[in-house]
């Protein structure tokens, strides 16, 4: 596949999947359906057809109004379809028209609708855990034996205990330490697995670093919040997105960062 032609996949497959996780952020919070009902305007009930749900286009067109009602839509639905797009391309870089490439789309979109439901309701549901995980396990193994490489089969399986186990181990003690709850929750230990898979996939060795980073991105993000007083036992920052976070970023520079810790 040419470099073109991949980018023009990526962008209209991006949009399309980030047209979908739209619906999944709003109702698997709440417990509901993503097939049933169909989509509808939240104010007048509007059922929306096919030209409504076309990604960004139908937004700007509508200029993110209902078609009937004119009740403003939000930014949400095109900020997340964007955002899809942007972490679709950044895999792309990454790997290329590579037989793990769409393990690791499906794996972006998962860690956004997670990190954006946190972000929100300071939940990771189990059911968009338990579908990447499910996708995950499918398409890596698809991936390993398609490349000759099945190694990274036990690979990635050993990523996904290693951060469960640093996770669980971390989360024992801050219960013990602290009380249950306090830091991080018992979702961002179930998620645990999901990000060890894929990181594991490359290097085994590069799971550590990744949660790593993931804590180094969540202090630098609570400290400005610590210093105006902003941040209190109600209002803490969700830890999934910087989980998320940490563990793409392994996958881009991870290895670096062990061979530089090495001094190799």
């Amino acid at each position: 596949m040419s470099d073109s032609l991949l980018f023009v996949s990526v962008v209209v497959g991006g949009l399309l999947i980030g047209s979908f996780l739209t619906v999944v952020v709003d109702r698997v919070p709440r417990g509901g359906s993503i097939n049933h009902p169909p989509s509808t305007c939240g104010n007048c009930g509007l059922r929306l057809g096919p030209l409504d749900l076309v990604p960004v286009v139908s937004w700007l067109a509508l200029r993110g109004r209902c078609r009937r009602c004119r009740n403003p839509i939000g930014s949400e639905p095109i900020i997340l379809e964007f955002a899809n797009v942007g972490i679709w391309l950044l895999f792309a870089a990454k790997f290329g028209a590579t037989a793990p490439l769409p393990a690791f789309l499906a794996w972006g979109s998962v860690l956004l609708a997670q990190s954006w439901i946190d972000i929100h309701t300071h939940r990771l549901p189990r059911p968009v855990t338990y579908t990447g995980m499910v996708l995950g396990a499918i398409g890596l193994t698809a991936a390993a034996l398609i490349d000759g490489e099945p190694e990274r089969i036990w690979m990635s399986t050993l990523g996904a205990f290693i951060a469960w186990a640093i996770l669980w181990s971390i989360y024992q003690f801050a219960s013990w330490r602290y009380g249950e709850g306090v830091g991080f929750g018992w979702g961002d230990v179930i998620i645990a697995p999901l990000l060890g898979m894929y990181v594991g996939y490359l290097n085994p060795g590069i799971v550590p670093p990744a949660i790593f980073f993931g804590f180094i991105l969540g202090a630098l993000a609570a400290i400005p919040a610590l210093l105006l007083k902003r941040l209190d036992g109600e209002s803490a920052l969700p830890f999934g997105p910087f989980l998320a976070a940490g563990s793409v970023l392994a996958v881009f520079v991870g290895q670096d960062f062990v061979d530089f810790v090495l001094a190799r």
